[in-house]
Order: C-alpha cells, then structure tokens, then sequence
C-alpha cells in the first residue's frame, strides 16, 4: 500500500490487497478477495463487491458498482452511478445501469 490514500469512512475488506498509490475517496467499500492495482482512483460511495479485480490506472467513478468477480480493465473509467456486470476490457468508458460502451 505504498503511498495509498484510505480516505474517510472508505472500507477495505478482509484479503483484499491495495496496490501503490491507489486513492480509496470518502465512503467507498472494497469488499473481500479485492486486488486493487497501482495507480486507480475509487471515487466517494463506489462499491467494489467481493472479488473484484482493478487493473492499473483504472478509475472508478462516484457511487459506481462493481459486482462480485468482475475484473476492470487497465486504463478504463467506469463512469459515476454505473453498475458493471461483466468484465471489462482495457482502456474502455462505460456508463449506466448496466455499463456500456460510451
């Protein structure tokens, strides 16, 4: 967790591991089994539920859901209030419920 920010009111879960300079914003859950990787953003209230993958770079937007096993992309954004469902592939934007392709 080199050089992580674990911001107000954010939970990490039990097994999950957080990679250098990941920022964790206010109110934002990783739940269990997470792998977070170096340089993503989890923007305030997103929920990344149990085993959940974030490749590098990756941004999370505000209040974005994450369901359990999915794996988000190097380089991709996941827009404020999506909810994602599937897999993502690198560097893609999605938004809304469920995400896509923007």
């Amino acid at each position: 967790m080199d050089g992580a920010q674990i911001l107000a009111g954010a939970v990490i879960g039990p097994h999950s591991h957080i990679g250098r300079d990941v920022i964790v914003n206010v109110s934002a859950s990783v739940c269990h089994h997470c792998q977070i990787g170096d340089n993503v953003h989890i923007a305030p209230g997103a929920v990344l539920c149990g085993s959940v993958t974030v490749k590098p770079g990756a941004f999370i937007g505000a209040g974005a859901t994450v369901i359990q096993g999915v794996t988000v992309g190097a380089g991709s954004l996941v827009a404020a209030g999506a909810m994602v469902v599937r897999d993502l592939p690198d560097g893609i934007r999605v938004s809304g419920v469920p995400a896509r392709p923007r």
